[in-house]
């Protein structure tokens, strides 16, 4: 029984750290994105995941990607997008 408390205890923080955003996606413009979602932690990942649907027009043809969040070209492209989003928000009466 102690065996088995201390490999499900291995297994739980061995797969804490495998997260579904582990590597660099492409190079992405801000204006080619349709939409960008940033999901909190889960149990299996220690980090807030970031994903960006592509438009149709652009290179990606309305792919998904999911961006690592440590990295600064993701930090940059979520903080440009969001002021662009700002800048072109359409304000319904």
């Amino acid at each position: 029984v102690f065996l088995m408390v201390l490999l499900l205890t291995f297994l739980n923080s061995s797969t804490a750290y495998k997260c579904k955003c582990t590597r660099k996606g492409p190079k992405i413009r801000y204006k080619d994105v349709q939409k960008l979602e940033i999901k909190p932690k889960h149990p299996f990942c220690q980090e807030k995941m970031i994903f960006v649907t592509m438009e149709n027009v652009s290179r990606f043809k309305g792919q998904e990607y999911c961006l690592h969040p440590k990295l600064r070209s993701t930090k940059n492209l979520v903080k440009w997008y969001k002021i662009w989003k700002d800048k072109h928000r359409v304000y319904e009466a």
